[in-house]
């Protein structure tokens, strides 16, 4: 994307303007451009890749066994994951490798003006520990779930180096994840936790270790579990309808469906659904083998009715 182009800064500007309420300037654009006008999406499968599991109760992964391994818990953000490495130049990425588009861009412009200070300090960080970084940028107006409360900020909640993600307690980089260790049951802060829930998209539990047993959501050295109380919701109903077997697909496909919609609610089912092929390749033989499936519980799911109401309310 040429960031020079004056059409494409302008529609940057009335991004930042009319969905993240600031008012940027020509002299914040003349210095986001000094940092990323030449960007790159050049980041290799192993730098961006990012696997994860749908979990329906904290029980199934923070247990005896999980428990012998280092475990964190943090909230989970409702809005845009960013992959960044900084060498000579700035590497961007999403975590399923796709491209980077101009809102994805006019989000990062978005948080150089409001916490420019300390973006530049992580850009600086990142390259002088020569690692990479996962951030995700949320909003109260861009909230996908309309979940976010407060205005334009950015949290940093995975940190890579080499073939080795770091634990939380290893790296401060601004606006570091916050995050809860769990040593025993005694340690999971049940207020903390139902806060997030309620506050947020819902919570990630991390495991770390050198010996892991295999799992689908393994990264190198850590394990990734998402709990999201809708994914709940998903999974209960389609158990009660007696849906196909593979609840955990079809529930990350009804995810990224409404993760979709959300962003376009201007798109068709199956345009949404072509993107999230596109998004999560892995998926493809099962979307195209279930295609029937998948559009009769869109159209006729009362969770996911329910949902997209809440997204549709201006």
């Amino acid at each position: 994307m040429n960031l020079l182009n004056e059409g494409i800064k302008r529609d940057i500007f009335l991004f930042c303007k009319h969905r993240l309420n600031l008012s940027p300037s020509d002299e914040d654009y003349k210095e986001f451009l000094s940092v990323f006008k030449e960007y790159k999406e050049d980041l290799s499968r192993s730098e961006y890749e990012y696997n994860t599991e749908n979990i329906s109760s904290l029980n199934e992964v923070i247990n005896d066994d999980m428990l012998k391994y280092r475990v964190f818990i943090e909230p989970k953000h409702d809005g845009t994951q960013i992959v960044i490495k900084v060498d000579d130049k700035v590497h961007l990425s999403h975590k399923s490798g796709s491209g980077i588009n101009k809102q994805d861009i006019s989000l990062l412009f978005g948080i150089f003006i409001k916490f420019r200070d300390d973006f530049l300090e992580l850009l600086s960080k990142a390259k002088e520990k020569g690692v990479i970084v996962r951030m995700e940028i949320f909003d109260k107006e861009y909230s996908p779930f309309k979940i976010e409360k407060e205005p334009i900020n950015f949290s940093v909640f995975d940190v890579l180096k080499g073939d080795r993600y770091l634990l939380p307690t290893e790296f401060s980089f601004p606006h570091s994840v916050e995050f809860i260790e769990v040593k025993s049951l005694r340690d999971i802060n049940s207020m903390k936790v139902l806060s997030w829930l309620e506050s947020k998209e819902g919570i990630v539990v991390k495991v770390y270790g050198d010996s892991l047993p295999f799992r689908n959501a393994k990264n190198f050295n850590m394990l990734v579990f998402k709990y999201k109380p809708f994914v709940v919701q998903l999974a209960d109903e389609m158990e009660s309808k007696k849906m196909i077997k593979e609840q955990g697909k079809l529930s990350l496909v009804f995810s990224e469906l409404i993760t979709e919609y959300a962003k376009d609610r201007s798109k068709s089912f199956d345009e949404m659904l072509k993107k999230v092929k596109e998004d999560h390749k892995e998926l493809g033989s099962f979307i195209d083998k279930n295609y029937e499936i998948i559009k009769d519980y869109w159209f006729n799911s009362k969770t996911i009715r329910s949902l997209l109401q809440l997204i549709s309310i201006e």
